[in-house]
C-alpha cells in the first residue's frame, strides 16, 4: 500500500484540481488547518475530496494548536465571516503597504491591528502575535480562495451557455466562413503579494517550534518555487536539481469514483518506493545513492501506465515536478525564502547535513 504524503502550501483548503492529480502519485494529501478540530468550511468539499477524506486519502494537520485560546479566535473568524468583504478585501490591501518585501521586517503590531481595526486584543508576546497574525492570513486565504472558486464557477456557467449558443448560431448559419471567438476568461487573482504573504503566515506557523510538515512539500504556484529556487542559489551559489517531471493525466470527473481507488502509482513498484522514501522523512532527507536508479526505472514504469490516457493528445494532464535542494532542509529554506528570517549558526550546522525535495504541480 501507498503511504507517501504530499503536504500542499500554502493552499489550506481542499483543491479538486490539485487534489486528484496528486491521489495518482502519493497515498495520502495532507493541508495546514489553523484552528484544531475545526469543521470544514461550508460548501469547501466536494464530493471527491469528501470522499477522499472518508478513505484517509485527505487529512489535516494544525503543528500550532490554540489551546486555551481556540474559542477567542473562532469567536473572531465568525465575526469576519458576518463581516464579509470587510475583511476578506484587507488581504489584497496588505500588499499595498510594502510589508512583504524580505528586506523590510513589519511591525509586529501592523497586520494585526489592520485586521483588528484596533480591537481588543491584549498585548502577548512577539512570538505568539506573529502566530496569530499568521492564523488570520490563513483564513482570510480560505475565505479568498471560496469566493474565486465560485467566481471560477459562475464563469464557467457563463462560457457553457455561451458556447451552447455559438454552436447554436454555426449551426444556422452554414455559409458563414467567421468563427466567433469563445470567451477567454482569467480568474487568477492571486497577486504576487498576496501569495508571499500567504507563503509567509503558513511556513510561520508550519514550522513553528522545529516542526516539519508531515510528507514532501508540494505547491502549484510557479512564483513561490522561483523565490526557493532564487534563495537557495544565493545561499549555496548553485543550482537546485530536477529529480523527476511526470505527466499526470487529469481523468474526467465522472470517472474519479472508478479510479480513486487504483491510483496509477500502483503500477510502478520503483517510482513509488522512490517516493515513499522522499516523503517519509519529512522536510529533511539524506538522498540514498539506489534513488536515481529507482527514478529511472520508475518513469518507465510511469510513461507505459500512463500512455493509454494520452493517445487522443487532447487530454488535460499535470506536470508534477521534483525538485531537490542539496545541504539545506526545508525549515531553513521556507524560512529564508518566505519570512526573511534565519536560522541560528548552530541550527545551520545541524541542518547542513540535509536535503530538501519540493514538487511543483504544473497545470499544463
Amino acid at each position: 500500500m501507498n503511504k507517501s504524503i504530499a503536504c500542499i502550501f500554502p493552499e489550506t483548503l481542499p483543491d479538486e484540481r490539485l487534489l486528484f492529480p496528486l491521489v495518482q502519485v502519493f497515498g495520502q494529501v495532507v493541508h495546514l488547518q489553523a484552528i484544531e478540530n475545526e469543521p470544514p468550511e461550508q460548501g469547501a468539499e466536494t464530493a471527491f475530496s469528501e470522499q477522499c477524506r472518508r478513505q484517509g486519502r485527505l487529512q489535516r494537520f494544525t503543528p500550532v494548536p490554540l489551546g486555551g485560546q481556540r474559542d477567542r479566535f473562532i469567536a473572531l473568524i465568525q465575526d469576519m465571516r458576518r463581516r464579509g468583504e470587510a475583511y476578506t478585501s484587507q488581504l489584497g490591501m496588505l500588499t499595498l503597504a510594502g510589508i512583504n518585501r524580505h528586506d523590510h521586517r513589519e511591525s509586529h503590531h501592523s497586520i494585526l491591528s489592520n485586521l483588528l481595526h484596533h480591537g481588543d486584543l491584549k498585548e502577548q508576546q512577539e512570538t505568539e502575535l506573529l502566530l496569530w497574525q499568521s492564523r488570520l492570513i490563513v483564513k482570510l486565504g480560505e475565505f479568498y480562495d471560496m469566493e474565486q472558486a465560485e467566481l471560477r464557477s459562475a464563469l464557467d456557467a457563463i462560457t457553457s451557455r455561451q458556447d451552447t449558443l455559438l454552436a447554436e448560431l454555426c449551426e444556422e448559419e452554414e455559409g458563414n466562413p467567421f468563427v466567433l471567438p469563445g470567451a477567454n476568461w482569467d480568474t487568477s487573482q492571486d497577486t504576487d503579494g498576496v501569495l508571499r504573504h500567504r507563503l509567509k503566515a503558513w511556513t510561520r506557523l508550519c514550522f513553528h517550534g522545529g516542526n516539519s510538515a508531515p510528507g514532501l512539500l508540494v505547491t502549484h504556484h510557479q512564483t513561490a518555487m522561483d523565490l526557493l529556487q532564487e534563495v537557495y542559489e544565493k545561499l549555496f551559489h548553485s543550482s537546485p536539481r530536477l529529480l523527476i517531471s511526470l505527466e499526470i493525466p487529469v481523468i474526467a470527473c465522472g470517472q474519479h469514483d472508478a479510479d480513486v481507488e487504483e491510483p496509477l502509482i500502483r503500477q510502478c513498484p520503483s517510482l513509488d518506493k522512490a517516493i515513499a522514501r522522499l516523503a517519509a522523512t519529512g522536510c529533511g532527507l539524506q538522498l540514498e545513492e539506489d534513488m536515481e536508479d529507482l527514478f529511472r526505472t520508475g518513469l518507465s514504469e510511469w510513461s507505459r501506465c500512463t500512455s493509454r490516457f494520452f493517445s487522443s493528445g487532447r487530454d488535460e494532464r499535470r506536470f508534477l515536478d521534483l525538485v531537490l535542494f542539496p545541504g539545506i532542509s526545508a525549515q531553513r529554506l521556507f524560512a529564508e525564502s518566505f519570512t526573511g528570517s534565519m536560522l541560528s549558526g548552530n541550527q545551520r550546522q545541524e541542518e547542513a547535513t540535509k536535503d530538501c525535495v519540493v514538487g511543483l504541480l504544473r497545470m499544463g
